[in-house]
């Protein structure tokens, strides 16, 4: 699957950290790499990654938008990006994500 690359590429995350957002395993997020046989649900949440991804490029190399995605985060609780995505919890991480672009969070 391209867009699975350009994930990779855009975040730096690993297949680990795309397995625990999408709930897949591991070894489902490497197969992708070779099918475009993703389940819906996963789907879903890798797009996430790339419409958080797309709003943090511009002010982050592709290494820091990972570091984003992995870390505590005072505009959501303590809590991961990643974790929120997980739980399909989008429109804070958008926000969060647009508040650190815009320079509100600091």
């Amino acid at each position: 699957m391209s867009e699975l690359s350009a994930i990779l590429a855009a975040t730096e995350l690993t297949r680990a950290d795309l397995a625990q957002a999408t709930e897949a395993s591991e070894r489902s997020v490497r197969n992708w790499k070779k099918t475009a046989a993703i389940r819906p649900e996963y789907e879903e949440r890798l797009r996430y990654v790339r419409d958080v991804a797309l709003i943090l490029q511009d002010s982050l190399t592709p290494r820091g938008v990972g570091q984003w995605l992995r870390a505590r985060n005072r505009m959501l609780g303590g809590r991961r990006p990643l974790e929120l995505i997980h739980e399909s919890d989008l429109a804070r991480v958008k926000e969060a994500a647009q508040a650190f672009v815009d320079g509100a969070y600091v």
